[in-house]
């Protein structure tokens, strides 16, 4: 019976270790985003920026708690990343990160991974292929079979073009790193169109946008050509999923978040 009682005030304690005051006890809020991942969060002269990096200095304002942004790099699946950053942490330390940011909103992939708690739709991203708005005005699909087309190896773009017709356009598929080379090579004649997110895809062309075809580019629902992100937070600190959401809400009202996006030319898409 002793026992009993002691596995139930542990688990009191840990509740209230994850507590939303243990946030306002320490003065500051530990925010994840993906580092190297323009426009959401990139190194411009040594510094980090970025909409997300941003988006974190406002969540923290709004909770009255200093910013602690954590730029994490992105692990094999979402999965590793939300048990490294979130809620269990990397086996060779760094702590855990209250809230991140940048996490596929839907149903299923949340109740795989109930050990957080996903929420707060901010975002909705979609895929589009881009070209020179005065060249290569083709539909898609007869530019892709007669042109190179560029994208980031192992990516969502990259499996649909490589499988996409029973492999119609494989030939014509060029592999670049990042969407930042592929556009590169885009500018200087190597391919025609580079498919990939619309975001990466502005962020890359930056004051150059304007001068390209954004097309959507429609895939199988098993591809998802557009997807919503929102923030993950560890199960069982609801007092700070609700304050987050409180955050985001105001956030939302006042402008504040499609401003972000407007401060690096990025298309916002409400979800």
């Amino acid at each position: 019976m002793k026992n009993i009682y002691l596995l139930i005030l542990l688990g009191f304690f840990s509740q209230q270790v994850f507590s939303f005051s243990t946030v306002q006890e320490k003065g500051y809020l530990r925010v994840a985003v993906y580092k190297d991942y323009a426009p959401f969060a990139f190194r411009e002269k040594g510094k980090l920026v970025g909409i997300e990096v941003d988006l974190a200095k406002l969540l923290a304002a709004k909770l009255n708690v200093d910013p602690l942004i954590w730029a994490i790099s992105a692990d094999e699946t979402m999965e590793d990343d939300l048990r490294n950053s979130v809620w269990k942490g990397h086996y060779i330390g760094g702590g855990t990160a209250d809230v991140m940011l940048h996490v596929p909103v839907n149903k299923e992939f949340a109740k795989e991974n109930d050990q957080v708690v996903i929420s707060n739709p901010y975002f909705k991203e979609e895929t589009v292929a881009v070209r020179h708005n005065s060249r290569y005005s083709l539909p898609l699909t007869k530019l892709f079979e007669d042109y190179p087309i560029g994208v980031e190896l192992d990516t969502l773009s990259d499996f649909y073009l490589i499988g996409a017709m029973g492999g119609r356009f494989r030939e014509n598929v060029r592999h670049y790193t990042t969407v930042q080379l592929a556009i590169e090579a885009m500018e200087e004649g190597a391919v025609r169109s580079v498919v990939g997110p619309r975001s990466q895809i502005e962020s890359a062309l930056g004051e150059t946008a304007d001068e390209y075809l954004f097309s959507k580019v429609s895939m199988p629902l098993s591809y998802q050509s557009s997807w919503v992100v929102g923030t993950a937070i560890k199960e069982g600190r609801d007092e700070l999923v609700a304050e987050i959401t409180k955050a985001f809400e105001a956030l939302k009202e006042s402008g504040e978040l499609k401003a972000l996006f407007k401060k690096y030319n990025i298309s916002y898409i409400r979800p």
